[in-house]
């Protein structure tokens, strides 16, 4: 699964690895899924580190290259 926990008010929040991703543009779409990310990657169901149908081979990179 590819969600990064994070903790607010004592409740854990997952999110997806789009919202840390280069590519990520905004309201649910990137360079590799222009119209919109699917599901199973904002779900964290496919990692997108992986290549995933129709990603034109635009995979996930992280902003912070630490």
């Amino acid at each position: 699964m590819s969600l990064s926990k994070i903790e607010k008010n004592g409740v854990d929040v997952y999110k997806p690895q789009c919202n840390r991703c280069v590519h990520y543009l905004k309201n649910g779409k990137c360079k590799a899924f222009p119209s919109m990310i699917p599901i199973q990657i904002l779900t964290g169901e496919h990692d997108h580190r992986k290549p995933f149908k129709n990603d034109n081979g635009i995979r996930f990179e992280s902003k912070s290259k630490i």
